[in-house]
């Protein structure tokens, strides 16, 4: 029997060595995304610590820059706002859920929790299961000393974990009192009080919680979602090479939210962490008819072509024309409105009247709103010398409020007074208020005095 032109095609192209690349992903990936995970703990440490960003209860205000921020300094809040709001639109929709994967503290906590557990007590030990089932321990692992080991691995980062709260909440000095045990903490020990509750609710959630978090009660994620569209990063197929997969559940496996990646759309629940990546590219690194690259991979835009630096600029232009008009009117308000900020403001108000519904004592309120020493002068123009002024000079260590006390001679004549309370500060700043003063008929006596 004669082979026809079709299996002679078939037995030609068989002769064709096929070579697929190999990219190492469980080589890179993984130690990609730990540095990343890593890096953002010690940002949101740094943050506060740096003075960028932190809250301060006592003023009402946030810290910006070393700047205390007040609702009042409407551009920097508007204009910050719309910036970080337009700029977090355009990288979910770039890349939809990888904050989960990549820099979520959450999660960065969750999976250290698991590779401690795994290692100490067993893979199958997992301290809250919404099944019901009891948590399995190894036969071989179950010694108190891996017990011990497992809750000081788990306690620690969840100190941790509860500290970075108290940062953006108390200075960094106030932090360290308490943790150097200094007398004044000691007496006042309502930070150590917040400081054990918050290691007991973040070492629930390190130890117990974990996963559960991202699969059923995290907003975030949901929010992440809905900006996501069908050019965005999301986990891409070979399904060319289906028939490597017919009896592999691997990449199912190594999912934290028990997804198959290979049914993934860009409506789903992956957290785009890569963790099927890995696991698909280390098993087919060990194939025994040679080392090839894995069925997942990531992909931004149409699947049919690969993600290049052009693509992805394209992509990225497309979806995101309207968010990032807004990153740049955000960014020039914010810019406007550091430019023109004010580091002291001061206001002149009436104290009580006296017995006879006279005003002569003014209270002069100065307020500093950086983080760094400065000197402020008072003086009125107006009254002559019918006046006294509890002190002319004001020293600011930091940011903070002073009242100054003006007291105005009940001697001054029947009539309107009007004067001007002059500050001007060694930094450059310098300011006026000006005060209508009424002193009345002193022919016409008050009820009181009848």
């Amino acid at each position: 029997m004669k082979d026809t032109p079709t299996d002679t095609a078939s037995e030609a192209l068989k002769q064709i060595p096929i070579q697929v690349e190999h990219v190492a992903g469980a080589k890179t990936l993984r130690p990609s995304r730990r540095l990343l995970q890593y890096l953002t703990l010690i940002i949101l440490i740094l943050i506060p610590l740096s003075g960028l960003f932190r809250i301060d209860l006592g003023s009402a205000s946030f810290i910006l820059l070393e700047r205390q921020v007040w609702f009042s300094d409407f551009l920097i809040i508007f204009g910050l706002w719309i910036f970080i709001a337009s700029l977090l639109m355009m990288t979910y929709s770039l890349v939809g859920s990888a904050f989960c994967g990549w820099m979520c503290p959450q999660n960065t906590a969750a999976e250290f929790a698991d590779m401690l557990t795994a290692k100490l007590l067993g893979r199958s030990a997992n301290m809250l299961d919404i099944s019901g089932e009891q948590m399995q321990v190894a036969r071989r692992k179950k010694s108190w000393l891996n017990y011990l080991v497992l809750s000081i691995g788990l306690l620690l980062p969840a100190m941790l974990y509860a500290l970075i709260p108290l940062l953006y909440f108390a200075s960094p000095s106030q932090i360290w009192s308490y943790i150097t045990l200094s007398e004044e903490a000691l007496q006042n020990g309502s930070l150590y009080w917040i400081f054990l509750i918050l290691t007991g609710v973040f070492l629930y959630d390190i130890a117990a919680v974990k996963h559960l978090w991202c699969k059923y009660m995290c907003f975030y994620r949901v929010w992440q979602e809905s900006f996501k569209s069908k050019h965005s990063l999301r986990i891409r197929y070979d399904d060319q090479r289906s028939d490597h997969c017919l009896t592999c559940n691997y990449c199912v496996d190594a999912c934290v939210l028990d997804l198959d990646p290979r049914t993934t759309g860009y409506i789903d629940n992956c957290i785009n962490c890569g963790a099927c990546v890995t696991a698909c590219d280390e098993l087919n690194s060990k194939r025994k008819n040679g080392a090839e690259a894995g069925l997942l991979s990531f992909i931004i835009g149409d699947k049919k072509t690969p993600s290049t630096i052009a693509k992805v600029l394209s992509v990225f232009l497309n979806n995101t024309k309207k968010p990032l008009l807004a990153t740049v009117v955000g960014a020039v308000l914010l810019a406007m409105g550091m430019a023109g900020y004010q580091s002291e403001s001061f206001s002149v108000s009436a104290m009580a009247e006296n017995s006879k519904g006279a005003v002569l004592d003014y209270r002069i309120n100065i307020a500093h709103k950086l983080y760094s020493p400065v000197n402020i002068t008072l003086k009125v123009k107006g009254l002559n010398n019918s006046f006294l002024l509890d002190k002319d000079n004001i020293s600011f260590e930091t940011a903070g409020r002073i009242d100054v006390s003006l007291h105005v001679s009940p001697d001054l004549p029947s009539g309107l007074h009007r004067f001007v309370v002059l500050a001007s500060a060694d930094n450059g700043w310098s300011d006026q208020f000006e005060v209508t003063h009424f002193v009345k008929n002193s022919a016409i006596k008050s009820p009181s005095d009848l």
